[in-house]
């Protein structure tokens, strides 16, 4: 387990280095940048990071689909696992507090910014999303189908729909616009659309 100081300094470095990656591109960051930005010397960020591209990894698993994958495997979501609309409306919740944190919005501006470059980080971002997170919550619908707590005809169909419906949301929200929505705005959006998927799936008396 790293010591906390050690543990706060790869958490410094990440947060200075999405600031600094998504204000001057990656290509146009240095090592030498980020150690000053962090207040250390280069040759103590190579200690932490053995360049830019093991950042940018870890970048990815801080923010984005990795971090909500991680939620899936947690206590309290498993303890979910037979009230699914408990569940989707505690997802919904998270990821509208992940989507208005303004670092997150960054990272996702650097993948914007850098969508044609660094193919093998994009890739592990993509291995966040269609298979970590979509596997997990995969999952979970396939455990409310077979408890009976809700009728569908493909379980994992289901989730994709679900995850889908709540991607739209964020595209309309955040990420197409010069500036996100407010926060209560892209909540009554969120409620109106778990409260119509819930119903779509539940099974009917």
């Amino acid at each position: 387990m790293k010591s906390a100081p050690e543990a706060s300094s790869r958490q410094r470095i990440i947060v200075a280095s999405v600031d600094l990656f998504a204000a001057r591109g990656f290509a146009g960051t240095s090592m030498r940048q980020i150690a000053e930005a962090v207040g250390m010397r280069a040759s103590s960020l190579y200690n932490h990071f053995p360049g830019k591209e093991a950042i940018f990894s870890e970048i990815i698993e801080t923010y984005g689909p990795a971090s909500s994958a991680s939620w899936l495997t947690s206590p309290a979501y498993k303890a979910l696992k037979a009230e699914p609309a408990t569940f989707m409306k505690t997802f919904a919740a998270d990821l509208l507090d992940q989507w208005c944190d303004p670092r997150e919005q960054k990272f996702m501006e650097l993948l914007s910014l850098e969508r044609s470059r660094l193919t093998g980080e994009r890739a592990h971002f993509n291995e966040t999303w269609f298979e970590r997170e979509a596997g997990a919550m995969a999952d979970y619908f396939r455990g409310f189908a077979l408890g009976g707590t809700i009728r569908v005809a493909d379980p994992r169909e289901t989730s994709r729909l679900f995850v889908a419906g709540l991607t739209l949301i964020r595209m309309e929200h955040f990420l197409t616009r010069p500036e996100p929505s407010p926060r209560d705005t892209v909540r009554q959006a969120l409620d109106r659309f778990l409260a119509n998927f819930i119903d779509l799936i539940t099974p009917k008396a």
